[in-house]
This record gives C-alpha cells, structure tokens and sequence, in this order.
C-alpha cells in the first residue's frame, strides 16, 4: 500500500492530543474526523467507503491510532460525524433564522469559520484556494440570504 499522506503533519502527535485539537475549532473527536477523511477517501467502484478496510488498515494510514477498528467501529464512527455535522448546522442556522445573532455577527462567524476550516485542511496536508473559500462563504451567503427571504412574510 502507498503512503497516506492525509494525517502527516501529526505523525508526533497523540490521539489525544489530535482530539483536544479538533476540540478547538469543532465538535469532532479525532476518531470522527479520521473516520470521515478516510471513508471520503477510500470507496470502491460502487462509491461505497470500505468500513472494512479502512478498519483493517487503520493504523498503517494513520500514525495517532494503533489499533485496527472493527468495520461496525468505523460504521459507528462515521454515523456519528454525519450526526454531528447535522446539528451543528441546525444550530448555526437556527442562531440566525431566530434572529438570536445579527448579520454582522454572523459575517464575523463565517470569516472565523472560514479561518478554521483552512487549518484543518493545512493540517490534512492539503492546500486550499482563495477561490474555493469563496465559494464556501457564497454558499453560505446564499443560504443566509434565503433565510431572510423567508422571514421576510
């Protein structure tokens, strides 16, 4: 097997210490994130992730985690990403649609959110364009715009 090059830039780092990382900026445990990169990455010709595989094979592509994970471990962790990733939405959006944060607070989180997002992907050892970012932050604007749309009775 090649080298995962995903996770080199925390080769010195403990599962811990990953998962107190991700703790800064996120809701993700360090199983979570690894879990989703690794199910995003790796799908067979059906475009299905290989649980099995990716539990097989964890701790050769991934240098904080020492044991192999069942494919229901990697099925279960990667429910709980998607769980996640759910309700922090619900609860970004709702923060506004409820007129609980204005929309300069809410500039301000994206940009914010923005700046987080470009360490994770440094950290993944990937790069990431000024003009990818700004198509997050338009699809976001898109979205928020929508929403006052439909305050708007």
């Amino acid at each position: 097997m090649n080298k995962y090059e995903k996770f080199t830039k925390l080769e010195n780092k403990s599962y811990s210490d990953v998962t107190r990382f991700l703790k800064k900026t996120t809701h993700l445990t360090a199983r979570e994130w690894v879990i989703a990169r690794l199910c995003a990455d790796f799908k067979n010709l059906s475009n299905r992730s290989e649980m099995t595989w990716i539990g097989e094979n964890l701790p050769e592509l991934v240098p904080f985690v020492d044991e192999p994970y069942t494919r229901q471990e990697v099925s279960n962790a990667h429910a709980a990403f998607k769980h996640k990733i759910e309700r922090s939405g619900t609860t970004f959006f709702y923060a506004y649609y409820a007129g609980l944060i204005g929309q300069e607070e809410m500039i301000k989180i994206i940009h914010k959110i923005v700046s987080d997002l470009q360490l994770l992907i440094e950290t993944e050892s990937g790069e990431i364009s000024d003009d990818h970012m700004t198509d997050v932050q338009m699809l976001v604007a898109d979205t928020l715009h929508r929403i006052n749309e439909s305050l708007d009775y």
